[in-house]
């Protein structure tokens, strides 16, 4: 049996995000994004520069991927929303409105086709009160996986034919087949169990040979799971126990980046993992894939390029 390789990450930011989460790679502005959902902030950081930005919001912010006109696209605790970074000017879209104070958006990720993808949840994890829906660039919402819990990781396979998906409440990952065409997904089968004591699945990425990277909350560490044998064959210590989510970027699409938390800590776990809520990073040997953008068209936005 191969030996399974293990990696630290090393911390890129101590800014002690509450709950960061849904890092995604701009490889047109050469920028990584990710969220603090519970502290309301969209980051950006540059590798090149070390440039860190903040932009603060009031509401609750699920998930932020890049559009194909520079802008972003917001998963609000309202509602989907564009931010403008050029007038800094946030604009509801309508969509999936959201006036239940007890849900919110979660995770949120851009299929190869172009349609956004964005799961709901009880902020106090009622069980099977969210749904998945995929949104397209007219902004026709399907409703894609029902009855979710914790709508986490999500990820296309290199060839396009798989889909994968995570609740985190159930320590399983899913597989569906995925048409690129139509964006539909069918044949929902469980590709694998997650031990409970390798603790929950949360935030996933996948790299060009089709390996799944998992952040692992509670476990202080992302996995390397090989779909097909369901075998863990990497591991990334970070520093912090509650890990949220992984992206591949830079200029190689090879270094990890990897978001954690620390909310519901207490004082004597902060003293103990002080970095939790930090941006990591892990230099990797193998690459990951080009981010897919929001097909968006200017004009429903209220804005140009």
């Amino acid at each position: 049996m191969p030996k399974i390789k293990i990696h630290k990450a090393n911390v890129l930011f101590d800014h002690k995000s509450i709950l960061g989460e849904g890092p995604v790679w701009d490889q047109n502005k050469e920028l990584l994004f990710w969220v603090d959902i519970e502290g309301c902030k969209l980051h950006s950081y540059n590798p090149s520069s070390q440039q860190h930005y903040t932009w603060n919001f009031e509401e609750m912010i699920g998930a932020a991927v890049p559009l194909a006109d520079g802008n972003m696209l917001l998963a609000m605790e309202s509602g989907l929303a564009t931010f403008n970074f050029a007038t800094r000017k946030t604009i509801p879209l309508g969509v999936l409105e959201n006036e239940n104070p007890k849900m919110r958006m979660n995770d949120g990720k851009v299929d190869p086709k172009g349609n956004f993808w964005i799961g709901t949840m009880h902020k106090a994890f009622k069980p099977n009160s969210g749904n998945l829906f995929r949104i397209d660039k007219a902004f026709k919402t399907t409703l894609q996986i029902p009855g979710t819990t914790i709508s986490n990781g999500m990820a296309w396979s290199p060839d396009h034919k798989w889909f994968y998906f995570i609740d985190t409440t159930e320590y399983v990952v899913y597989r569906y087949a995925y048409d690129v065409e139509t964006g539909d997904i069918s044949d929902k089968k469980v590709l694998f169990e997650i031990p409970k004591s390798y603790g929950g699945a949360d935030g996933m990425c996948i790299d060009a040979e089709g390996m799944l990277w998992i952040a692992h909350w509670g476990a202080s560490c992302v996995r390397r799971w090989n779909p097909i044998s369901a075998k863990v064959i990497e591991i990334v210590e970070v520093n912090a126990p509650y890990v949220t989510s992984c992206c591949f970027g830079g200029e190689n699409l090879n270094t990890l980046y990897i978001t954690t938390a620390r909310s519901g800590m207490t004082k004597e776990q902060l003293k103990n993992s002080p970095l939790s809520g930090g941006l990591f990073a892990h230099k990797s040997k193998v690459s990951g894939i080009a981010t897919s953008y929001f097909k968006n068209k200017n004009e429903v936005f209220g804005f140009k390029k």
